[in-house]
């Protein structure tokens, strides 16, 4: 194992696991990270240094699923690598999809991509199509908290009692108060058991396991590719 490869807060997902919770195919994730036969990955993954692992971090995850939105919206897979070469070598970013400098700076750096790919047509300051783009890219970021440049802990907005930290049960979502798994909820509740039994089970309150499940549902209903 590389001797600078840290794992303790990193998180660790496989791929499956992070396609679900961008919403996208296990190939689609394998595709952008490892690449394939005639195409380079858009980015390395984390773990590929540690004896060539398919397994993701929590960065990784996190810029899957702005991969995953930027292609929801019509852009290309060639503007989206063009854009992380441009962020990368313009704004000295190490990891440009997930950054708080993309977050601010993200529709400027993209529409270069696109002036470069010449698709900017549908992404012109004369055209609507712009102000949408400036929408994926908010709506993709805007649930991470930071320190500094770098993300280190996902919110969704719509679930605000899930939290997703690398820095807590490697990265798997858990509620926030008593860190108790949102899947081991889902799989309980599978079970037969009911929203009260499993709050008496683990001492917390209905509400919260109402949100797991919830956050739980709102996963298996997410758009794919």
């Amino acid at each position: 194992m590389p001797l600078d490869l840290q794992l303790i807060g990193t998180g660790i997902y496989a791929p499956r696991e992070a396609a679900r919770l961008a919403g996208v195919h296990s190939r689609d994730v394998l595709r952008w990270t490892r690449g394939g036969k005639h195409v380079q990955p858009l980015w390395r993954a984390y773990y590929q240094q540690l004896e060539n692992s398919c397994d993701l971090s929590f960065r990784d995850m996190l810029e899957i699923r702005v991969v995953a939105s930027l292609r929801r919206a019509g852009v290309s897979m060639q503007a989206i690598r063009f854009a992380i070469q441009f962020a990368e070598r313009s704004f000295g970013l190490e990891r440009p999809l997930s950054s708080q400098r993309f977050r601010t700076d993200g529709q400027e750096i993209l529409i270069e991509a696109l002036e470069d790919t010449s698709q900017l047509t549908s992404l012109s300051p004369k055209r609507p199509g712009q102000m949408v783009f400036k929408s994926v890219v908010e709506q993709s970021l805007k649930d991470l908290e930071y320190d500094g440049d770098d993300p280190i802990r996902w919110r969704p907005h719509r679930h605000p009692a899930v939290v997703i930290d690398p820095a807590r049960a490697f990265g798997d979502p858990i509620l926030n108060r008593s860190g108790i798994s949102t899947s081991f909820l889902r799989s309980d509740m599978a079970q037969g058991n009911s929203v009260n039994r499993l709050a008496r089970l683990y001492e917390i309150d209905p509400q919260e396991v109402r949100s797991a499940l919830a956050f739980e549902q709102a996963l298996d209903g997410q758009r794919t590719l």
